[in-house]
């Protein structure tokens, strides 16, 4: 499960998210697009994605996360084999302009499709683990971190043969590796014979019960059991806003410092467009170790725990770019700003699974993305209104620096709820202990 999705996460992070700087330049030459027209179409994309969160969290939760991750595969191979003749066009008695055909093709059409496929992905991957969920979770999420390789050869494609070619290419690869890789997905071990975490299912349950003598499906789902709790239970629960007030200051700040980062440090620092840019590069890469150590890390100590500390590093980090006066700074900016950013995103896809199980998992995370877009829209938009104005960042980075400590004040509150604390008592007590 952690490969196929991992993998899928390697390629598709490359040409969606990484990757479309590269053909955004390109449109904006070619059609003569404003920067900021361009801008908001990225920008609607990725609030699509959360507005329709929770429909898509329930439709893979009702159909499984195989089906509808191949669903969503498609979309974008088709979308990216689409954006390749990107043209205006008639329909009937209206002409549809290049912008507006590029507008319902990436910010809906295959927005909708990716937005698909990441659900599919993080469900199966928490529907296999409840012990190993936070190394689980690291291990998927590395594939983004390090899709560097991807970037360069879209990279290169589009400067040898041209930006249509390399949406092509992109396209024929969706289809070719992630709509296979998508088919090995699977709902739940127990369905198949297996437990989570890879226990095995021939071994004598302890419980004392009638699952210790019973059959073998009775093993399998008691062993097998964590929180599942339903959406209308998460919602009454505290720590299901604790958790959306964490995310959301989580959001607010780092999805602004990765979008103005560079413009920062060449208008403001006069660092050079390819500093800036290698120190951006170099914060994804650093963020590689943040969510091995923190994914790992949370599968020992408490997940709130952990995020914590991915906060408070991102917190540093921001005061760290804020005094970015010199080379050395900078590159320290990059280490502890990379490692928190990294920490925080195995962890907080694993805590959800942890507080609220496996069964509602999609539509829980879909929800809570739904919540989370305000912020996420407000924070950059905020930051650029503050540099319109001051001509600097720093009242941003200042605002920034206190949102993410009261994000890891709001972490240290969520505690896991009460049904889930009771869910995983009744796990231990029907543990599965192998044969001597």
């Amino acid at each position: 499960m952690v490969a196929a999705a991992g993998a899928q996460n390697f390629y598709g992070s490359g040409v969606w998210f990484y990757g479309f700087p590269i053909f955004y330049t390109a449109l904006l030459g070619e059609f003569g697009w404003s920067a900021a027209a361009g801008a908001m179409v990225v920008s609607l994309s990725r609030l699509e994605g959360g507005i329709l969160g929770p429909l898509i969290g329930s439709l893979v939760d009702r159909f499984g996360p195989r089906r509808m991750a191949m669903a969503g595969a498609a979309m974008v191979g088709v979308g990216f084999l689409a954006m390749s003749r990107l043209n205006g066009f008639n329909a009937g008695p209206v002409h549809v302009t290049a912008f507006a055909a590029f507008l319902l093709l990436y910010a809906g059409w295959m927005s909708v499709g990716y937005s698909t496929g990441s659900t599919s992905r993080s469900a199966a991957v928490n529907a296999w683990f409840i012990r190993k969920r936070g190394r689980a979770f690291a291990l998927y999420t590395i594939g983004a971190g390090a899709s560097g390789g991807t970037v360069a050869l879209l990279g290169w494609l589009a400067d040898d043969y041209g930006w249509r070619t390399a949406a092509f290419a992109a396209g024929v690869g969706v289809l070719a590796l992630s709509v296979p890789l998508s088919a090995l997905l699977r709902k739940r071990p127990e369905d198949y014979g297996y437990l989570p975490d890879g226990d095995d299912p021939g071994s004598r349950v302890e419980s004392g019960g009638a699952a210790a003598s019973g059959s073998r499906s009775a093993r399998l789902r008691t062993a097998g059991q964590d929180a599942d709790v339903t959406v209308r239970q998460a919602l009454i629960t505290m720590s299901f806003w604790l958790l959306v007030l964490g995310f959301a200051a989580r959001n607010m700040a780092s999805t602004s410092v990765v979008i103005h980062q560079v413009n920062y440090l060449t208008e403001v620092r006069d660092f050079s467009l390819a500093v800036a840019s290698s120190i951006l590069g170099t914060t994804v890469a650093i963020s590689i170790a943040g969510r091995l150590l923190f994914g790992l890390a949370g599968d020992y100590v408490p997940k709130n725990y952990a995020l914590i500390g991915g906060f408070l590093l991102q917190a540093l980090g921001i005061w760290l770019l804020s005094e970015a006066d010199s080379a050395s700074r900078l590159w320290l900016f990059a280490g502890v700003y990379g490692i928190g950013y990294g920490a925080t995103i195995p962890v907080s896809m694993a805590i959800i699974g942890d507080y609220f199980g496996r069964r509602r998992y999609a539509t829980i995370h879909g929800l809570i993305q739904f919540l989370l877009v305000p912020v996420t829209f407000f924070g950059p938009v905020f930051a650029g209104r503050v540099f319109d104005v001051t001509g600097e960042y720093q009242v941003a980075f200042n605002v920034f620096m206190i949102v993410m400590l009261a994000g890891a004040a709001f972490m240290l509150f969520a505690r896991k709820p009460a049904a889930a604390r009771s869910g995983k008592r009744g796990a231990e007590a029907a543990s599965v202990r192998r044969r001597p």
